[in-house]
C-alpha cells in the first residue's frame, strides 16, 4: 500500500509500505480521512517531538473497523494502561506513553492497526469532522486548563488556535481575541466568532492560549495577562521560554503546559465535532499528500487552508 513517511532527512515521501497486521489486542482500521497536524510538521522539520525513518505519519483520522465495519476515530495516545496517570484517564501524562502517526506506525495510509482500547465511536459525525476530533479535544484540554473564558486572547490561527475560538465559543465565551500575523488566518477567525483580530496581541486578559510556541508569542501571552491570570502553552515551535521574571512573580500570573488531553476530554471532542463547520479545513486526494505535507514545510502553503486532510483509502 501506499503511505506517506518520514524520509529521515526533514522531509516526507510516498512509499509502498507492507499492510498492517493487527497485533493481539488491536485492529486494523480503513482510514477514510486523516489530517495534517502541526505536531507532524514539527517532528519532520525540527525533530521534536523525534521519529524515527520511515515512520508512517498521522494521528488525526477517521475510518471504519475492518472487523465491524463501524465507523470510528482513534484516540492516538497509547499509555501504559497501569499507572496512576493512565488508571485516572490522564494517557496524555503516562510517562511511558506512545503516540500513534510519531513513535508507531499512523494514518496517512490506506490502513493502520490500533489498539482497540483507542478507538471511539463516531456515530453519524462525517469524515472531514471526525478527523478534527483530536485537534478539538487538544483545544479544549488547553481552554480548560486557563480556566477563566471571561476575557480570553488566542496566539495564532492555526488549526489549533481556531480550534480553540470554536471550543470558546461553544462554552459560552463572549469577549475572544484572536492574534496571528498572516491576515488570511485573521479572516477566518472573523468569520468564526472572534470578537477581536489583531497581529501581535496586546491588551490585558484574563487568560491566554499560545498556540504557537514561539519566543515571542510566549513573552506575550504572560505579559499581557491581568494580575492573578493564566497563560497556557500549547504550541511547540521554540525551544526555549525567556520570561521578565519580575511581572510574572508580582503580578501572581500562572503558566500552565498543555499536551494534548484526557481520555474524557477526547470523548467529549466527539461530541462537540458534531457541531463543527469551519470553511478553513481543505480536503486534497491522498496522490498530492506528499507535495502538500512539503508545501506546509516550506512555508508554500495557502495561508487559507488552516488545515488539510486527505483520504488514504
Amino acid at each position: 500500500m501506499k503511505a506517506l513517511s518520514y524520509d529521515g532527512a526533514g522531509g516526507v515521501r510516498l512509499i509502498d509500505a507492507p499492510e498492517p497486521v493487527a497485533a493481539p489486542g488491536e485492529v486494523v482500521i480503513d482510514v477514510s480521512q486523516a489530517g495534517i497536524c502541526g505536531t507532524d510538521l514539527g517532528a519532520v522539520r525540527t525533530g521534536r517531538p523525534a521519529i524515527a525513518k520511515g515512520t508512517i505519519l498521522g494521528h488525526e483520522f477517521a475510518g471504519r473497523r475492518r472487523d465491524t465495519g463501524t465507523r470510528v476515530t482513534v484516540n492516538p495516545i497509547v499509555g501504559c494502561g497501569i499507572c496512576e496517570k493512565c488508571r485516572a484517564g490522564n494517557t496524555n501524562l503516562c510517562s511511558d506513553r506512545l503516540v500513534i502517526g510519531v513513535h508507531r506506525h499512523g494514518a496517512f495510509a490506506p490502513r493502520v492497526a490500533v489498539p482497540a482500547v483507542n478507538i471511539v465511536d463516531i456515530g453519524n459525525l462525517s469524515d472531514r469532522q471526525a478527523a478534527m476530533i483530536e485537534p478539538i479535544a487538544t483545544a479544549l484540554h488547553a481552554v480548560l486548563l486557563a480556566g477563566s473564558i471571561a476575557r480570553v486572547a488566542v496566539l495564532g490561527a492555526g488549526a489549533i488556535g481556531l480550534s480553540a475560538l470554536f471550543v470558546l465559543r461553544m462554552l459560552g465565551a463572549q469577549d475572544v481575541t484572536v492574534s496571528d500575523i498572516i491576515p488570511e488566518k485573521l479572516a477566518h477567525a472573523a468569520t468564526a466568532g472572534a470578537n477581536t483580530m489583531i497581529g501581535r496581541l496586546s491588551g490585558t486578559y484574563e487568560a491566554t492560549i499560545d498556540c504557537v510556541g514561539a519566543c515571542e508569542t510566549r513573552t506575550d501571552a504572560v505579559e499581557c495577562l491581568r494580575p492573578g491570570g493564566t497563560a497556557v502553552l500549547v504550541g511547540l515551535h521554540a525551544a526555549e521560554l525567556s520570561l521578565r521574571a519580575g511581572p510574572l512573580i508580582a503580578g501572581e500570573k500562572t503558566i500552565r503546559g498543555s499536551f494534548a488531553y484526557s481520555t474524557n476530554e477526547f470523548a467529549r471532542a466527539v461530541q462537540m465535532a458534531n457541531q463543527f463547520d469551519e470553511p478553513w479545513v481543505w480536503e486534497t486526494p491522498f496522490d498530492r499528500s506528499e507535495a502538500a505535507f512539503s508545501e506546509l514545510l516550506t512555508g508554500r502553503g495557502d495561508p487559507r487552508h488552516a488545515k488539510i486532510q486527505f483520504r488514504p483509502s
